[in-house]
Formats: C-alpha cells, sequence, structure tokens
C-alpha cells in the first residue's frame, strides 16, 4: 500500500501559514478568551500531549474518549525509515471531524519538535510522507467544550507500489550492499526474482528518462519520479515496452522480467534501484515492502469509554498520559493538582478512575485528580454496585474531588451510613442521595 495513493498527502511543511489547531487558538485570542483558565488548560494539554507521547508499534488503533469537561490532548510517537508512508484514520463521532485538530512533528534527537504536517480542518485521513527516517509525534486535540469520541488508526506503508507483478517480500532474493565481484563493489539495489516474461510496473508516476541497454544492467528503463524527487531504475528486463519521454502511472507495464546484462548466468529477475542526485543510490527495500497493516481488535472495555468505573482488580501502570508521568509524578501545567498519595507505580482495587482510551491490552485511564495514566490488563466494573457502606455525622461536608480544598459538593443532612461506590486514596466516593455523590475521609 502506498499510504499516498487516493488520501490526502501532508509533505513536509515549507510555509508556515496558520494550521487548523492555530486559526482556532487565535479565533480564542480574538474572542478574549486568550486569558480565561479553560483556554490555558487547553493549550497546556496539547503541550503536555508532546512532551509525553505514546510510543506505538503500527498497525495501531485507540478508541478514545475526549470530555468536554476536562480540555485533552492525546499523542502518539512512532518512527519511520526512509522510503516508508505514514497513514492516520480518525472516525470522529459525533460525526464533525472539523472539530478534531491532528498534527504532526518531527522529534528530534535532543527531543525539540518541529511541525511537519498538519491536514486541512475536517480531514478524517492523511497520508505522510518525509523526506527521511525519523521519529515522528502525532497529536490529537479536539476543540474546548466538545465531547468527542474518535478512533485513531496508524499504519505504516511502502511509499512505492512494487516493482513486480504479484510479486513480494519473499521475492527478494539479493537485499542493498551486497558484495559484488570478490568486493570490488557492492549492490545499488535489491533483486526481485520471478519467472521470464513477469510484467515489471511502474512504481511510482513519473516519466521515462532512459530506455537504453548497457553491459552491466542489459536492457534498462530509468522513470524520473518526480514528486519525490529521485530516479527509479529498472534492469535486466527482457523486453521494453515503452519509450523514451513517455508518462507513466502506477502499475504501468514498463517491460517484462529477464536477466540480460551480467545477469545472464542467473535466474530471470530484477533488478530495482533508486537514486537520489547528490545522494547517490538509497536502499530500496522499505519503498516497496509492505509492513503489516492489519489493525488489531478493540478490546471489550471500550463499552466503558467516558465512564467513571471501578478497578476491579489491582492494576499496574505501565505508561504515562498527557500531563503525568510513569511515577505518577504531579503535572501542574496540566491539572494545577498535587498527587495525593507517595508516588506509587500501581492502583489498588475498587481505585475510581475514568475510561479515556482503550488500545490493545491497555486502558488509558484519568484519576479522580485529573492526571492521566495508562494502565495494563486491567479488570473493570461499574459503581453503581456499593463495596461498603461508611458512617458520617450531619453536616460532612462532600468534595467535589478527592483533595483537601476541593469544591464542596453538598452536605450530608442527617448522619447515618452512606454507600461507599469507590476509593482514591484516603477518600471515598459516596452517594448521599440520587442527586448527590462525592468525596469524603474517613473509615468504613
Amino acid at each position: 500500500m502506498g499510504c499516498g495513493r487516493g488520501v490526502p498527502v501532508a509533505s513536509d511543511l515549507s510555509r508556515r501559514d496558520p494550521t487548523p489547531r492555530e486559526a482556532y487558538d487565535l479565533a480564542l485570542e480574538d474572542a478574549g478568551l486568550g486569558g480565561t483558565e479553560l483556554v490555558a488548560q487547553w493549550r497546556a494539554a496539547a503541550r503536555a500531549a508532546v512532551r509525553d507521547p505514546t510510543a506505538i508499534e503500527p498497525p495501531f488503533r485507540e478508541a478514545t474518549y475526549y470530555p468536554a469537561d476536562t480540555p485533552t490532548a492525546i499523542a502518539y510517537q512512532v518512527s519511520l525509515e526512509r522510503g516508508q508512508a505514514l497513514k492516520v484514520t480518525l472516525h470522529v463521532e459525533p460525526a464533525d471531524s472539523a472539530g478534531v485538530f491532528l498534527d504532526i512533528f518531527r522529534q528530534g534527537a535532543d527531543g525539540s519538535l518541529k511541525l511537519v504536517a498538519s491536514p486541512s480542518r475536517g480531514a478524517t485521513q492523511v497520508g505522510f510522507e518525509p523526506r527521511r527516517e525519523g521519529t515522528f509525534v502525532v497529536r490529537v486535540q479536539p476543540e474546548l467544550l466538545r465531547s468527542t469520541r474518535v478512533t485513531l488508526s496508524v499504519v505504516r506503508g511502502a511509499t512505492l507500489a512494487f516493482p513486480v507483478l504479484g510479486g513480494g517480500r519473499r521475492d527478494i532474493g539479493s537485499r542493498f550492499g551486497a558484495s559484488r565481484e570478490g568486493g570490488r563493489r557492492s549492490h545499488h539495489g535489491v533483486d526481485i526474482f520471478a519467472p521470464r516474461g513477469t510484467p515489471v510496473l511502474a512504481a511510482a508516476p513519473g516519466r521515462v528518462s532512459r530506455v537504453e541497454e548497457t553491459r552491466l544492467g542489459g536492457r534498462v528503463v530509468w522513470v524520473r519520479d518526480d514528486a519525490r524527487r529521485q530516479s527509479i531504475y529498472y534492469a535486466h528486463l527482457d523486453r521494453q515496452l515503452v519509450e523514451e519521454g513517455e508518462r507513466v502511472r502506477v502499475g504501468d507495464t514498463l517491460g517484462l522480467v529477464g536477466n540480460t546484462g551480467n545477469a545472464r548466468t542467473t535466474p530471470p529477475h530484477l533488478h530495482f534501484g533508486i537514486y537520489v542526485r547528490g545522494e547517490g543510490p538509497l536502499d530500496p527495500f522499505t519503498f516497496i515492502d509492505r509492513p503489516p497493516t492489519r489493525l488489531p481488535t478493540l478490546r471489550s472495555d471500550s463499552v466503558w469509554l467516558g465512564d467513571w468505573v471501578r478497578l476491579e482488580s489491582d492494576a499496574r501502570i505501565t505508561g504515562s498520559g498527557a500531563g503525568a508521568r510513569t511515577e505518577l509524578a504531579p503535572s501542574a501545567d496540566s491539572t494545577g493538582l498535587a498527587p495525593l498519595e507517595p508516588a506509587d507505580p500501581s492502583l489498588p482495587r475498587n481505585t475510581i478512575v475514568r475510561v479515556i482510551g482503550v488500545f490493545g491490552s491497555n486502558l488509558r485511564v484519568l484519576l479522580p485528580d485529573g492526571r492521566m495514566v495508562i494502565v495494563r490488563d486491567a479488570a473493570l466494573e461499574s459503581i453503581e454496585r456499593q463495596i461498603e457502606v461508611l458512617v458520617v455525622r450531619p453536616g460532612q461536608r462532600v468534595l467535589s474531588r478527592p483533595r483537601a480544598g476541593a469544591i464542596v459538593a453538598g452536605q450530608v443532612e442527617v448522619g447515618g451510613a452512606l454507600p461507599v461506590l469507590g476509593r482514591y486514596g484516603s477518600f471515598r466516593l459516596v452517594r448521599v442521595s440520587p442527586e448527590l455523590e462525592g468525596w469524603v475521609t474517613g473509615t468504613p
């Protein structure tokens, strides 16, 4: 799969007009909202996400719930070899993708970030072809005050089509750099073996720049891939079926597999090479190899997306989310809340969490203090059923969050035993009435 075919392609940005997300941010400023706490949290979430991306290995899929009451952004870190492309697909519910922003950054060795791609507003699928290998960060963030469910899919692909009809990785018998002529030269391409007469196909659209016969390559065809500023070399052809100056599209037949030139003593094959002016030959393997693209299924816990639930068993934190660290360090930048307990890489049974994302065996959850972490193999259950009771006195304050100094949501009018729905640290989530749930301290 060439990620760019049939998919809008976002190449390295050479201009710096505002991206859709930047334009939205400027609109907030123009509306006089730039100094509000909500906008500050939204901007902080975006910064925190790219500082702390989730490392992924495509093919990858995550279903994520972005709550309207908590400004959230999530970023993903992925590596690409030269010749590979990235395809990112967003499925948005409700189906208004214009309110979801997607940006791609190149990450430097020092952790610095450079914006390299930003598809147009409302794009639900984008292919990105970098000019060189590297590590990239993909960030997703909705508009403010917008509850959105986004299923993100990320796959890697080859930028070029496979050049031999019906061929694949299994047919490549000699790789780039292999020794030739007793070490006097090295192989400047890959050899793709196929029966004599198998069609050789254009791997990219372009112009046929040369059709000739040489001592080494035998019958050869050169195609100039102007979009990528590279020349593609097809050698040892049995027959050439195009003319110099002809325009070709992906999949057009250029010739037939043979063993002309210095390949007369070997079985029929195509020698396939890529050359860039000023760099010489490139290893073409990653340009035509097809990485796996079958997306993993989502675990059944996706039904809990957006809900506050309870851990049915102890869960270990395996990663961090935007604004959090694996050891649960505080992140004033994203939430302004200090941790309630000493750093601990585990969450005990009956902890209350809000499910934000589901991928593989992992859950991305918000903790009651506003921090985001990733847990693995966690079992969940509804908080409708009580786990214990807590005796409270009349006038007991019920807090909106499990922290000292949190906003008071209400108070207990009549003392007695209240059902406990879950815990966070030394706090208990209690149901005072059908209209009032909140946090209190105490021992059942």
